[in-house]
């Protein structure tokens, strides 16, 4: 059955032949006139045929027209629409309207110009706000058990190197070498030494740090080879234009003496002997500026040049983040035999700058924006004064070095008291202030003895540290020193493995301290020297462990966790002295600043930080966020708990070797 509504009109045949069709379709299906509805006591419906069968037809209820709305006609909306009454309200509410919009507009502009400007971020490169931790291969975890550290050790620590935000690792020598120099005496560019491993450890650990979004650069020696190098094998066998190899080198004849053939002149190496060392082979002298195992490369000779090119190219399409150049200071000799060969020639600057450029054209070339990696670095290894040094970052208009080298804090002992640091920091700073470029700083390196050895104890390591990390600019850490190593001290029973001018450098050298286990954790096998003592309370597991307190690494790691802060990374820097306790204050326009002051006195101090040369950068008060974690006594220990205000307008008393890093927001400014 089909209901219709009454007013369908023809609509009413449609259904119905619908209503049959639908009634056939169901033949079989028995008869539904139990479920049909009951209407014989309603009186409005009524079936089309009379059947229940049929279409039900349902009459629609009658409406009284007179409650329908139908709405004003067009001649009734006009005459509205020009009453006056309605044009003036238009009006009204069209000009409050655009009142509203234009003040809101104006609104607007106002809170732009006066609220506090986002202040400038500057556009730095990674190595800008680096820590680099210089990884000695040879010393830092064997995993194949014959006593000599390798690569896949140096991968089972990146962990360790994160949590120590770590963010690039310069890895020492690692190329085949006879190790008369500790690996800087290299026979071949492009390779890697056995124990050590082979390309594909290199790649894995590569790939390894680059996932935990960290750099890797290399150590690479221009300077030299080592005497066993294919090069000067063959440059040794003659002179004869048939040599290719003849001219890889400087060689020059001897004079004649009364006593047999002499020097060229009278030309010293870095260890105050000659610098010359006559080859029975060839008959003539060949050129050293260090061991006479080590001879300098002649850097004159394009096809030399265009050898070191494609190596370091090597090293670059295997993705490497950047070189630390050793050396770089004696790449060239005088031409003139009289002259002084402790003079940095002019050539030097000119191949620092065709390495640089070298550098920047992989650095921006098609493969490298594609995978979307950054600039490669260069680092100028120098051992120079500092108006010297900073000479490498640009000569003549021309670029050089990314950074040369800034080894004024090597030079911190046991007897460089507060005026001693001042003045080494104000050395490096002052002259960088005037170009101005990146500055960088280290506390140790391969051929400087450790700092807890050159002060004579741990008691200054975390105020050292503290510096290190505050500074501006890059931060080079040698590992170990994190956790307070010291040198290991060799007796004449291991000392005639080793070259007699390698002896006074070889203590710096002393395998990495893990565990208080045998060997400290270093190896299973035979270390290639020994451990050094008091590894087994002086080790990265003792450090961290639960329980422990908060030794070296951990405040190693929190002051590190600063360097995220903006005016860590580039904010200005303005050293001050007040009697033993050297201060500075890190601040970056907008955002928070930061004063470190660390006591490097032999006695306790009482300074007043806003009576001071810097007491216009200070505001009134500020949080401690870093210290040195040796304030003995409990109430101290109380006083300079992190997160304790300080007024910095009263007198703070600090001992010696102590140090703190206290921090606080910049009032907004308006125009």
């Amino acid at each position: 059955m089909t209901l219709v509504d009454e007013d369908a009109g023809d609509e009413t045949t449609a259904l119905k032949r619908d209503h049959q069709a639908a009634a056939a379709a169901a033949a079989g299906m028995g008869e539904l006139d139990s479920g049909a509805p009951d209407t014989k006591d309603h009186p409005n419906v009524s079936f089309a045929s009379g059947r229940s069968s049929d279409v039900l037809i349902v009459p629609r209820p009658k409406r009284d027209d007179g409650d329908e709305f139908v709405g004003l006609r067009k001649e009734e909306l006009q005459k509205y629409a020009s009453d006056p009454y309605w044009v003036r309200l238009r009006v009204i509410l069209l000009v409050l309207c655009a009142v509203v919009w234009l003040a809101m507009l104006v609104a607007a502009i106002v809170i732009i110009v006066v609220a506090p400007k986002c202040p400038p971020r500057p556009d730095q490169e990674w190595w800008e706000t680096a820590v680099v931790y210089r990884v000695n291969p040879n010393s830092f975890l064997d995993t194949d058990e014959d006593g000599k550290g390798d690569l896949k050790g140096i991968g089972k620590k990146l962990d360790y190197l994160k949590e120590l935000k770590v963010t690039a690792v310069n890895l020492g020598p690692f190329y085949p070498s006879p190790w008369d120099d500790f690996g800087y005496d290299v026979t071949d560019f492009q390779r890697i030494c056995g124990h050590y491993g082979n390309m594909d450890d290199f790649t894995a650990l590569l790939l390894s740090l680059h996932k935990q979004g960290m750099k890797l650069i290399l150590d690479f020696i221009p300077n030299h080879t080592s005497q066993k190098h294919r090069w000067f094998v063959q440059s040794r066998n003659n002179s004869d234009a048939s040599n290719y190899f003849r001219d890889f080198y400087v060689w020059q004849n001897g004079k004649v003496g009364a006593n047999g053939t002499l020097p060229p002149n009278n030309w010293l190496n870095v260890y105050g002997d000659s610098a010359w060392t006559l080859d029975e082979a060839r008959g003539e002298f060949y050129y050293h500026r260090y061991s006479a195992k080590e001879p300098d490369l002649n850097l004159n000779n394009p096809e030399v040049i265009q050898l070191l090119d494609e190596a370091l190219n090597f090293w670059l399409e295997n993705e490497v983040d950047g070189f630390n150049l050793i050396g770089v200071d004696h790449l060239f000799e005088p031409k003139d035999l009289e002259d002084d060969n402790t003079k940095i020639q002019p050539e030097t600057y000119q191949l620092i700058g065709h390495w640089r450029e070298l550098m920047n054209n992989f650095s921006f070339s098609e493969k490298l924006r594609k995978s979307r990696r950054f600039s490669r670095l260069m680092i100028a290894d120098l051992n120079r004064a500092t108006n010297e040094s900073v000479e490498f970052f640009e000569h003549n208009g021309h670029p050089g070095a990314h950074l040369p080298t800034n080894k004024v804090l090597l030079d911190l002992t046991k007897n460089c008291n507060a005026e001693c640091v001042f003045s080494l920091l104000n050395s490096w700073s002052d002259e960088i202030r005037t170009i101005p470029k990146i500055a960088n700083w280290q506390v140790g390196d391969y051929n400087t003895s450790r700092i807890v050895s050159r002060m004579e104890g741990k008691e200054y390591l975390n105020a050292i540290n503290m510096l290190l990390l505050t500074l501006p600019g890059t931060a080079f850490v040698y590992n170990g020193d994190e956790l307070g190593m010291k040198d290991v001290v060799t007796n004449p029973s291991i000392n005639y493995l080793f070259p007699q001018d390698l002896i006074s450098r070889i203590g710096q050298h002393s395998p990495m301290q893990w565990s208080d286990k045998p060997n400290a954790g270093f190896t299973l096998g035979t270390p290639w020297i020994p451990i050094a003592e008091g590894y087994a309370e002086t080790n990265v597991e003792a450090e961290t462990a639960h329980g422990s307190g908060t030794g070296h690494i951990k405040v190693f790691q929190s002051v590190a966790a600063l360097r995220q802060e903006p005016s860590i990374q580039w904010g200005q820097f303005s050293v001050a002295l007040n009697k033993s306790v050297v201060f500075f204050v890190r601040q970056a326009e907008g955002f928070a600043g930061f004063l470190v002051a660390v006591n490097f006195g032999p006695h306790a101090s009482t300074v007043t930080f806003r009576e001071s040369s810097i007491k216009d950068l200070l505001p009134e008060k500020g949080e401690i966020v870093a210290t040195t974690h040796n304030f003995g006594e409990t109430g101290r220990h109380e006083n300079y708990r992190e997160g304790t205000t300080i007024n910095l307008g009263a007198a703070i008393y600090l001992k010696p070797a102590e140090g703190i890093v206290l921090k606080w927001v910049p009032e907004a400014s308006f125009l």
